[in-house]
């Protein structure tokens, strides 16, 4: 009982991450999948859903990369929030500076960064296995 309300409370929680992040900026559908994955341990419901929900997270993500001027736009800005949590990090001047808030913004930018290079990869397999490589 305490596992499955473990599950639940942590599910709920990374899938309601997910649904803000459709509306802010992140990995939304991502959040959402990684949310019904942990649910669908003990969720028939969760298990349907999260093929549709990677589905759609695969199409967007393929788009993305398809798109190189906003591949690169992505990558630069990710970047440049991995730049910033580093001067937020070392910086004592700045108003809310500091370690565990540059580290904490660093750490967004690499999972950004993560997050589109893993969509390139993607985008490349598929583009070897449509052409029969």
């Amino acid at each position: 009982l305490l596992r499955r309300i473990a599950i639940t409370v942590v599910g709920l929680l990374v899938l309601m991450i997910g649904v803000v992040m459709l509306i802010a900026p992140g990995p939304g559908f991502l959040v959402i999948a990684l949310g019904l994955l942990i649910l669908s341990v003990e969720y028939e419901w969760a298990r349907r859903h999260l093929d549709t929900v990677k589905g759609r997270a695969r199409t967007l993500a393929d788009q993305a990369a398809a798109n190189k001027l906003s591949t690169s736009i992505s990558v630069l800005c990710a970047l440049g929030i991995v730049g910033l949590g580093g001067v937020l990090a070392l910086s004592e001047i700045l108003p809310g500076a500091g370690i565990a808030t540059g580290v904490s913004v660093a750490f967004g930018g690499v999972v950004a960064l993560s997050t589109i290079v893993y969509s390139l990869l993607q985008r490349r397999r598929s583009t070897r296995l449509g052409r029969g490589e």
